[in-house]
């Protein structure tokens, strides 16, 4: 199985599911919104196997420092979203998402222009 890192004051809405086989790194003070899904790996199919009994493949997931992640969003293996990015609600992320910048829809897209990480 795969671990898990939180750097400091990430925070974890109700309902956050994190599922990992090869690795996902959250970083410090990111914020993940109400019933998100992170999960590094996927399902296979095999003849002759169930899907529950199949292979796994995994990649892993890299979440840099003062995301925001929206409500319902789904983080699929293999990502990195750089830091200071926002994640629109319901959003579904199949690709690196640059740091500073808003992605939104299915599958996720940029919009707008990226913005500068300001620390306080």
């Amino acid at each position: 199985m795969g671990a898990i890192e939180m750097g400091e004051g990430v925070v974890l809405s109700r309902g956050v599911h994190i599922a990992s086989r090869a690795g996902i790194r959250i970083g410090a003070g990111t914020m993940i919104g109400e019933y998100s899904s992170i999960r590094d790996a996927n399902h296979s199919r095999a003849t002759g196997f169930a899907i529950r009994d199949s292979v796994h493949t995994a990649q892993p997931i890299w979440i840099g420092n003062e995301v925001w992640i929206g409500r319902g969003v789904a983080v699929l293996g293999g990502v990195t979203i750089g830091d200071g990015a926002t994640i629109g609600a319901n959003a579904v992320v199949t690709r690196d998402v640059p740091p500073g910048s808003t992605v939104v829809g299915v599958p996720a897209r940029p919009v707008g222009r990226p913005v500068e990480l300001i620390r306080g």
